[in-house]
């Protein structure tokens, strides 16, 4: 298992904060994240915002599916504290600000093109089948802009040619087992939801399960904006 990284700085702020030791600190952060079944840093940078401690620097440096449970757990907070079960479909908003849905959103998604195209779906009262729908399609085209890739490609030949291992065009490792593992999970991602989301309507689909789509595409759309364009010599 990889070994938890806890920022001492962020350590020394909650210490001071509560009055308790450093050691102290570490427990109950290990308990916050059994608890919530996070990773340890996650439940750090969630106990710190509570106190109001900046941790933008922190969370930069996490891996992405850590930054998705800090941005899950959150929504679910806000979930539970704002927004009744009972009335799922039917969105509360306050004439004075955002919504909370809207203000999880905010939060979950980074990207300003996924955020555009799928806030209002996202909040919406039904039909959520078309956040996976748009999701993709803004992977899809982001793959194709950044491998500078012009007119039509069938997805599964588009994520061959952009990132397999052999012949990548957008380089997101330099190790070959991880590069590949990237496209391996692109490629399932587009054969699991993608394929079937163009082809078919779901109503099945749930807010909470389009927003957390949402999000991993996010983590995924950020991998793609740190890649390394590998274009062959002219």
């Amino acid at each position: 298992m990889p070994r938890t990284r806890l920022d001492p700085v962020l350590l020394e702020k909650l210490a001071t904060k509560t009055k308790k030791s450093p050691q102290y600190i570490r427990e109950q952060i290990s308990r916050r994240a059994a608890r919530l079944s996070i990773a340890s840093e996650a439940a750090m940078v969630l106990w710190a915002r509570e106190f109001g401690i900046g941790t933008a620097a922190f969370q930069r440096r996490l891996d992405p599916h850590i930054q998705q449970q800090i941005g899950a757990a959150r929504f679910v907070k806000l979930s539970n504290d704002a927004i009744p079960r009972r009335t799922e479909a039917k969105v509360p908003r306050d004439p004075r600000g955002p919504s909370p849905l809207r203000a999880s959103i905010d939060f979950l998604l980074s990207d300003e093109e996924l955020k555009r195209r799928c806030a209002d779906l996202l909040t919406a009262r039904k039909s959520f089948d078309r956040v996976f729908r748009e999701a993709t399609v803004v992977l899809d085209n982001r793959l194709k802009r950044l491998a500078q890739i012009k007119g039509k490609m069938n997805p599964a030949d588009l994520v061959a040619r952009v990132l397999h291992p052999d012949r990548a065009l957008l380089v997101v490792s330099e190790h070959r087992d991880e590069q590949q593992g990237f496209f391996e999970l692109v490629k399932g991602l587009m054969a699991a939801f993608r394929n079937p989301a163009h082809h078919s309507l779901n109503d099945q689909s749930t807010r909470e399960e389009a927003l957390r789509f949402c999000g991993f595409i996010d983590s995924l759309l950020s991998i793609l904006g740190r890649a390394r364009l590998n274009l062959p010599p002219s």
